[in-house]
């Protein structure tokens, strides 16, 4: 453990002059998904201000959410962001190969090789907004609150990284994953929303709850951190206990698959 604790920062600090070695293009990164959620949010706002509020939900409340939604994606995409160039690239160009030859946990150097500084936006952004509107809705912090939002930012981005490491290992098998990888990360959308608008007959709410569950850990805390309660888990220590619980399980199962993949992995060559 302590030879890759002391590895992984080796990395870390490769990784983060890599990239300051082009300090204008890492700048432009940052801009770029800086500017791509502000456009998001404004369309966002748009829409609310025609219809005033949203199932109790007024502008600052969703302005809110959208904060949260881009801080939990943001601690995700700063460190483990590399999991889409499984998917995409490492896998049909043959650049796993690489990591097989090393005496080192192969997807330990691929997560830790790759530092995303255009997270950045998205933190900055994001805290402006939860900041901003949640001084506008006067919240009321306690130690719930604060515990509860702790969970969030860390095992809520762990839920992330997990999802994309069960989808990402699917090239093991298939040499190209990137289209499903996107396909479930764009579910996070519709945490964008409070769940309660989603009628109870469609499959949405169930999914975003407990099978891609970006609702869980963004959305329902939020309603509990804005309002005080969470109609679906009443105690929050629940809500706080299946947050981690299912954080475990699907990293359990990420990095189960994906080292199952590795013993069906053959390369594609380059």
């Amino acid at each position: 453990m302590k030879r890759y604790i002391h590895l992984y920062f080796v990395y870390i600090k490769r990784a983060i002059q890599a990239r300051l070695e082009y300090k204008k293009d890492a700048l432009i990164g940052i801009t770029s998904f800086l500017v791509n959620n502000a456009c998001s949010l404004f369309s966002l706002m748009i829409i609310i201000k025609s219809i005033n509020a949203l199932d109790g939900w007024d502008m600052y409340s969703l302005g809110f959410l959208y904060g949260m939604v881009m801080l939990v994606k943001s601690v995700d995409h700063f460190f483990t962001d590399a999991l889409w160039f499984i998917g995409y690239w490492y896998i049909p160009r043959g650049q796993l190969d690489k990591h097989l030859i090393r005496p080192v946990n192969p997807l330990f150097q691929v997560i830790a090789e790759t530092i995303q500084f255009e997270a950045l936006g998205e933190t900055i952004l994001g805290l402006a907004l939860t900041i901003f509107c949640g001084l506008k809705i006067n919240i009321i912090w306690n130690f719930e609150k604060v515990i509860l939002l702790i969970i969030c930012l860390t095992f809520g981005a762990a839920i992330i990284t997990g999802l994309k490491l069960i989808t990402s290992s699917i090239a093991l098998w298939t040499k190209r994953s990137g289209q499903v990888m996107s396909g479930v990360y764009n579910f996070s959308d519709y945490a964008k929303y409070p769940l309660s608008i989603y009628n109870k007959a469609t499959p949405i709410k169930y999914m975003l709850l407990f099978i891609i569950p970006f609702g869980l850990i963004m959305t329902l805390p939020t309603q509990y951190i804005i309002f005080g309660f969470c109609d679906i888990f009443p105690n929050v220590y629940i809500l706080i206990v299946t947050i981690c619980a299912m954080s475990l399980l699907f990293n359990f199962i990420g990095v189960k698959l994906f080292n199952l993949g590795l013993y069906c992995y053959e390369s594609s060559g380059n």
